[in-house]
């Protein structure tokens, strides 16, 4: 190869590492916002549950009979004909393996359930999501996109009223929430999480479990008005949560996974220009010893001639 190819190369390879090293930077920047985010919202979903657990423990008929239908329909178990499935994944690609990891996970969790392929509606969040739903012949009941690098709690508000409408108005039996969330360093790990009817408030309990959470309840809870009315309004802020929650999650594990692969274009392209440098320098010695050659012996023959 010629010398100024393997110039322009290096010049070219040069400009794609900084090109990586600042999407890595920029993803690095977002994963740190959005980690901050997550786990602080984290608590309050954490707590919020706790909340709704404990007021469980109040009531006098366990399931609670709640005076508004809705409500009452988000926490009762039905025959399961349809299985709903909220799937994120990215809109945008350079995310590495995050999409295939997912899919992936998504197919094994599909293998090991008893749902048979006519039982699934897919709620597709990205591209990606609906692309790999058509080419494996699911059903698609609705297709969102795209979500912002940062999620506001009014986009996820807008998912949630439609999930909550499939459920209430029986396009699905039970939905579930299917994406990437955040494990710990720069790892993130595939999760699903079964968003409705909500577990907690859909099965009886034994009395006794009852009378002995009642007295640790009383020193901590007034409940005013009732039990029944209170969880009326944090349980679609419950519903709310998880939604909002696994939309943090899976857009902070889709950034580490972009800051990972552009961290890794960063490096193979240093690895690169090392390897043309190394390759110039010796096809420029090569180069440098063939002059030297012709000179010397231009200069022989010189000296022959002159004899």
């Amino acid at each position: 190869m010629a010398l100024n190819q393997i110039q322009k190369r290096i010049l070219a390879t040069q400009k794609t590492a900084k090109i990586t090293n600042a999407m890595q930077m920029v993803s690095r920047n977002k994963v740190n916002h959005l980690l901050e985010m997550s786990q602080s919202y984290q608590v309050y979903i954490d707590y919020l549950r706790h909340t709704i657990d404990q007021l469980y423990y109040t009531l006098k008929v366990t399931p609670p009979n709640f005076n508004k239908m809705d409500i009452k329909s988000l926490i009762t178990d039905r025959p399961i004909k349809k299985v709903g499935i909220f799937l994120v994944t990215t809109d945008k690609g350079l995310a590495g393996p995050y999409n295939s990891n997912l899919l992936h996970g998504l197919d094994e969790w599909l293998k090991n359930s008893d749902y048979s392929k006519d039982q699934l509606y897919f709620y597709t969040l990205g591209h990606t999501g609906e692309k790999y739903v058509k080419d494996a012949g699911y059903q698609i009941a609705r297709s969102y996109y795209p979500l912002s690098d940062q999620p506001t709690y009014e986009e996820a508000h807008y998912f949630i009223r439609q999930l909550r409408s499939a459920y209430v108005e029986k396009e699905v039996d039970i939905l579930y929430l299917v994406y990437h969330h955040y494990a710990s360093g720069s790892s993130s790990k595939f999760g699903v999480d079964k968003l409705l009817p909500v577990v907690a408030l859909n099965r009886r309990v034994d009395p006794q479990e009852v009378k002995d959470k009642k007295e640790n309840l009383e020193q901590v809870y007034i409940i005013e008005p009732s039990a029944e009315e209170v969880l009326e309004g944090l349980i679609p802020q419950f519903i709310e949560s998880n939604v909002y929650g696994a939309l943090l999650q899976a857009k902070t594990a889709e950034h580490l996974s972009r800051m990972s692969a552009m961290r890794s274009a960063t490096d193979n392209a240093n690895s690169m220009i090392d390897q043309l440098r190394l390759k110039y320098n010796r096809e420029r010695q090569v180069k440098v010893t063939n002059e030297i050659i012709e000179i010397v012996a231009g200069a022989q023959a010189q000296q022959k001639e002159r004899r």
